[in-house]
């Protein structure tokens, strides 16, 4: 017994080699961070001839530092006597850490300092000797955001995606029941309707300004083939006639926005088709059995018997439809830019152009509607994790 208590002890006790050479290497990398790694450091080593040559090769050492000083930190704390003993406990805590670091220091950091921002009056810019040019202003910003009518116009709009974009889930589960089935090419089938959801937001947006245009788009052939026609004008050459001409869907401030969630209901489609396509993977057979042993069939199946199977399926579909109805940012940069007369803005993209854009040097500004736009959010986000975590009390 003696002897087992004395090898439990050397076994976890702290090893103050490794404990001495993780530390000294820790130090070492963070001295080299702080105080030697500079810009003017690597110009003079390798010779450059502007000090902004050098900004690359200095990045990438300081990243190689950086990786070597967490691999010393890591291997700092598993020489200590209370990791040894409560292996299992911290193992997990240390494959998170460099995640939660990069999300503390890329994320939630970030949206303490956007909310602050909100509080000032401040360009972006700092003085020549690197000295903040910010005003504290308090909630004037907020205050200014109550009477600005392109504001309440973002917020519409960011409500009338919500809306309007929800109907990706029902079409999207419709078109998996659709393509649920073993028939000769159905993978080549389900690939084709997947297609819209690789492909770049900014490609698709793309691609239906294109079909939009009224002049050569894809809906201006359409609309040629009911409305006009063609004739020879007095130079002799083939012109076209419409009789009422095609609409100009992103030129009118009543229908653009209409026509840039169409777009991005394409590839919302398409990633709720497979979110349902996987969760009817996994529907019981006996259960589509037993019912249909009780007659149940068409909608009453459905409703009954397969669509409570596909609670955890329609649930996830429901969060990223919310999430990405609110953050819409790529179809109106790349179709609109926020217009015809910001009738298109959304809170994304109007806090973008406040801060960079045609209103640019508000940064204040752009970050009060961040900050309303991330409150809005999180009241999104807060329930859909508070079900979630009902859902799994309840299942345990």
């Amino acid at each position: 017994m003696e002897n087992s208590q004395l090898g439990n002890h050397y076994r976890f006790a702290t090893s103050a080699k490794q404990v001495t050479v993780a530390g000294l290497i820790l130090l070492a990398c963070l001295f080299l961070l702080y105080f030697v790694i500079s810009t003017s450091m690597v110009q003079d080593l390798f010779g450059y001839s502007q000090q902004i040559h050098a900004r690359v090769p200095t990045f990438f050492i300081r990243l190689a530092v950086a990786i070597v000083a967490i691999g010393a930190a890591l291997y700092f704390i598993t020489g200590f006597s209370f990791y040894k003993r409560n292996k299992i406990a911290w193992a997990p805590w240390l494959f998170l850490a460099l995640g939660l670091g990069l999300f503390m220091v890329y994320v939630i950091i970030p949206i303490f300092q956007s909310m602050s921002y909100s509080f000032t009056k401040w360009d972006g810019l700092y003085d020549i000797n690197g000295v903040w040019t910010g005003e504290w202003v308090g909630f004037h910003n907020y205050k200014l955001l109550l009477d600005d009518p392109n504001f309440y116009t973002s917020l519409k709009n960011n409500l009338l995606w919500l809306v309007l974009y929800m109907l990706a889930v029902p079409v999207g589960l419709f078109i998996a029941l659709f393509l649920n089935q073993t028939v000769t090419g159905i993978r080549i089938y389900k690939s084709l309707f997947f297609f819209p959801f690789v492909i770049s937001q900014v490609v698709v947006g793309l691609i239906f300004t294109w079909a939009y245009n009224p002049e050569f788009g894809l809906l201006s052939e359409f609309w040629s083939w009911f409305f006009c026609e063609t004739k020879e004008n007095i130079m002799g050459n083939l012109t076209r006639v419409c009789s009422v001409e095609p609409p100009s869907i992103l030129g009118n401030e009543h229908s653009a926005t209409y026509g840039i969630i169409a777009a991005g209901l394409w590839p919302q489609i398409a990633y709720c088709m497979i979110l349902y396509l996987t969760g009817l993977n996994n529907v019981s057979p006996d259960q589509i059995e037993a019912g249909q042993l009780d007659g149940a069939k068409g909608w009453k199946m459905l409703w009954y018997v397969v669509l409570p199977q596909l609670k955890p399926a329609t649930f996830i579909a429901v969060v990223v439809t919310v999430i990405g109805a609110l953050r819409s940012f790529d179809m109106i940069a790349t179709m609109t830019q926020g217009g015809p007369y910001g009738s298109t803005n959304v809170l994304a993209y109007y806090m973008y152009d406040q801060a960079v854009g045609e209103g640019v040097g508000r940064y204040g500004y752009g970050s009060a509607i961040a900050t309303v736009l991330f409150l809005i959010m999180l009241v999104y986000i807060s329930y859909f994790l508070w079900q979630m975590y009902q859902d799994e009390k309840e299942a345990h």
